[in-house]
């Protein structure tokens, strides 16, 4: 009676390694790595650390050949990611692609109308809103409206750079209204210190007189 053993024969081996080296190689001409780079960088947006899902959600944006329609339909989600580092590396890529604004401008609008992190990210959608140019400009009413109920703070001197990019006789009636009352208010400083000067200077020259001893 024959005896089975349980490993396989050399030669089996052989031929499995084979096949395997045969497999891979076609896969590496056949499937070259543009097509299989974009699904890759996707799927480690999708399921990688903070850090990584940041770092290739910057590099999305700067796909040359990356099909536009799949790379901002995987990069919208992340405007609402936990992680705020790729919040702001997302808006940053869809400002790069700027492609499709009726679907990106609203969402970049949300996404600043609810960002808490301005002094590091927010900005970020500003400027990404801004290279849309005229195609955001049915987004203009909004832009406006938060720049005057001030949503920005200090980085409002950006919103209005953007709005003028999106809207030019919009954004050039409110930078002229804001330079406006940063004149008056110039020039308001400039007379109330003038004032100050010439009430020094005149008590200066009539020094008020000496009382009296009692």
């Amino acid at each position: 009676m024959k005896s089975f053993s349980s490993k396989p024969a050399p030669r089996t081996i052989w031929c499995f390694s084979l096949v395997a080296l045969v497999v891979s190689a076609l896969l590496v001409f056949a499937v070259p790595w543009q097509r299989l780079k974009v699904p890759a960088l996707i799927l480690c947006l999708n399921h990688g650390n903070g850090y990584m899902r940041g770092t290739v959600a910057k590099y999305l944006g700067r796909i040359d050949d990356g099909d536009p329609k799949v790379l901002v339909s995987a990069l919208l989600p992340h405007l609402k990611d936990k992680n705020v580092y790729v919040r702001e590396m997302t808006a940053i890529s869809l400002g790069h692609i700027h492609q499709y604004p009726e679907q990106v401008v609203p969402a970049l609008l949300t996404y600043i109308d609810t960002e808490t992190q301005w002094e590091t990210e927010g900005l970020w959608a500003v400027y990404a809103i801004g290279t849309f140019g005229t195609n955001a400009r049915p987004w203009s009413p909004i832009l406006v409206q938060m720049i005057e109920t001030n949503r920005f703070n200090y980085w409002s001197g950006n919103a209005r750079a953007a709005l003028y990019k999106i809207d030019p006789e919009t954004g050039k009636l409110l930078i002229d209204k804001y330079n406006t009352e940063v004149s008056n208010r110039v020039a308001k400083a400039e007379l109330e210190n003038a004032e100050k000067q010439r009430r020094k200077a005149l008590a200066a020259t009539n020094p008020p007189s000496a009382k009296p001893l009692p």
